[in-house]
Formats: structure tokens, sequence, C-alpha cells
């Protein structure tokens, strides 16, 4: 078992989300990405992540909602990641 913390990142945009990865690997964490809300969720759900990044704007479902959908079933922190 891993004692590095697990984030998980969310962003439609590939490149950002493989910097996030590539520069949070490097400090030490486990990192797992999601393209968009479903997707979130469904990784949320099997790895139970102990930190979210998350994009505010993405097309299937926004980052506002896919928090408020997270914070119905779990206590874990998240961060919003925006460029507004």
């Amino acid at each position: 078992m891993s004692t590095e913390p697990l984030v998980l990142a969310v962003d439609d945009e590939a490149g950002i989300l493989r910097l996030m990865k590539l520069e949070l690997s490097a400090q030490g964490f486990r990192v797992i990405t999601a393209g968009g809300g479903d997707e979130a969720m469904k990784l949320a759900e099997e790895n139970r992540p102990d930190i979210v990044l998350l994009d505010i704007l993405m097309p299937d479902i926004t980052g506002l909602e896919l928090m408020r959908r997270m914070r119905e079933r779990w206590s874990v922190p998240i961060v919003l990641v925006t460029a507004k």
C-alpha cells in the first residue's frame, strides 16, 4: 500500500492534465486524471482520492456541478483550477 497522497486532477484539456500530472508526480504525489465529469466521478468512487483539482469550465458537467455532486457523497478537499 502506498503512503503518498492521491490526487485526482480533472480538466478537459489534455495538455493541462499532462502538466499537472508531471509536476505533482515530481513532488511525490500519486496522480490520476480525468478529462470530464462522468469519468471523474467514476475514478473518485473507485480510488477515493485525498484531494481533487477541478477545472470549472468543462463541456459535459461544469466543475461547480461536479463539486456539488462530489460533496453529496464525500468530504474530499477540492481545489478549483480555472483561467477565469
